[in-house]
């Protein structure tokens, strides 16, 4: 058996930031929405500039997903194609494919029979019960779409390595064009229609993770084609200009009052501007180079990052318990505080970033429990 590769702590960190991206987002979902619908008691985050840091967060919730996808085709599609490339068959394949699912379906079937015991046994959790299927469905739709993706992946490695580059090449940047074409009309159409198209927008969302996987293959071939100086430029220069656009387009929307366009800009996964800085930050993740800082602190976070979809999973069961809770604390700042807007916000993202940690640190430990039971029953044979 080959030894694991070593892990790149920079794209490993960079699944951290995009966990507590996706932790700040969900805290301020409602605040937005709320923000954008004009109620009163939100009134102070609708002025500049506050509302254009709203629309940042609101950005960091699909940027973080497609992060995610593209870290993963970085990886899974270069891996398959380099064994489909050295005679891999299709059961050696499958098999790795299997291992792949189980590291991603295995704790999401824990964590749900954790909750569901939970919500029958001890305390109600609102929507977690026998007779529903939202919250094992629709609710983890992520997971479910990440499956497919990874299940793909073999698929995907076998047409990069039988076909042309170029022809890889102009194939996933045409049909992620023509997506995000898609997108842009939903969007418009959705804006004027009462959300009539959004059934479609969220099909749309699925679509794009898959391209955000494949992006992801596209960009590993970017960064191995390119040497390490001028790929570091590269992504530095990418993510700076990508960021700075974006927090002048959001300070623009907000400085004109048009909420109604961040709202639309940002919808779930099918935002242009979260895919484009999610490529770019993914660009620059991986081009930078390893630094030997401390052993200590490269294990944490590899141990953190691992949590990630255990992360995901217990945020969605439990969201109706924790977000009731976190949108009256925001509420609550921005009725008798006397900065509340600059105070809700600084106040959501450290408890988005604390819950966040905290949920991380109970899959990790998980994740080692299950190693330690492992390596026990391998010596006991």
């Amino acid at each position: 058996m080959q030894p694991k590769a070593a892990r790149n702590i920079s794209i490993e960190a960079l699944r951290l930031v995009a966990v507590a991206g996706i932790a700040i987002f969900h805290t301020f979902q409602w605040t937005f929405q709320a923000t954008c619908v004009g109620i009163v008691e939100y009134a102070p985050l609708a002025a500049f500039p506050y509302s254009g840091l709203l629309g940042f967060i609101n950005l960091l919730g699909c940027w973080a997903n497609e992060v995610f996808f593209m870290i993963s085709g970085y990886f899974l599609i270069a891996s398959s194609a380099r064994a489909w490339d050295g005679g891999a068959t299709w059961k050696s394949q499958m098999q790795r494919t299997a291992q792949r699912l189980g590291k991603a379906i295995l704790p999401t079937v824990f964590y749900c029979l954790v909750a569901l015991a939970w919500s029958t046994v001890v305390s109600p959790i609102p929507d977690v019960a026998l007779n529903t299927h939202y919250w094992y469905t629709l609710g983890l739709e992520f997971i479910w779409v990440y499956a497919a993706t990874v299940f793909m992946a073999q698929w995907f490695g076998l047409a990069k390595s039988r076909l042309s580059q170029k022809s890889c090449t102009m194939t996933v940047i045409a049909v992620g064009i023509l997506a995000f074409v898609v997108n842009g009309y939903l969007a418009a159409m959705s804006a004027t229609s009462g959300g009539e198209f959004s059934w479609l927008q969220k099909l749309m969302s699925a679509v794009t993770y898959v391209i955000a996987f494949l992006i992801g293959g596209l960009l590993r071939d970017v960064t191995d084609a390119m040497d390490s100086d001028r790929a570091g430029t590269l992504g530095m220069r990418s993510l700076g200009t990508v960021l700075v656009l974006t927090i002048v387009l959001e300070g623009e929307l907000s400085f004109t009052g048009n909420l109604t366009a961040m709202a639309t800009l940002s919808y779930k996964s099918t935002s242009l501007i979260s895919f484009a800085l999610a490529a770019v930050s993914l660009l620059f993740a991986a081009t930078r180079r390893s630094a030997s800082g401390n052993p200590r602190t490269a294990d944490a976070i590899v141990a953190l990052s691992t949590a990630t979809l255990g992360f995901y999973v217990m945020q969605s069961l439990t969201s109706s318990l924790w977000r009731p809770v976190f949108n009256a604390l925001l509420v609550n700042i921005l009725v008798i505080q006397n900065s509340p807007a600059a105070i809700c916000i600084v106040t959501g993202t450290v408890i988005s970033i604390v819950f966040a940690l905290a949920l991380l640190i109970i899959d990790a430990a998980r994740s080692l429990i299950v190693r330690k039971l492992k390596q026990r029953s391998t010596h006991q044979r």
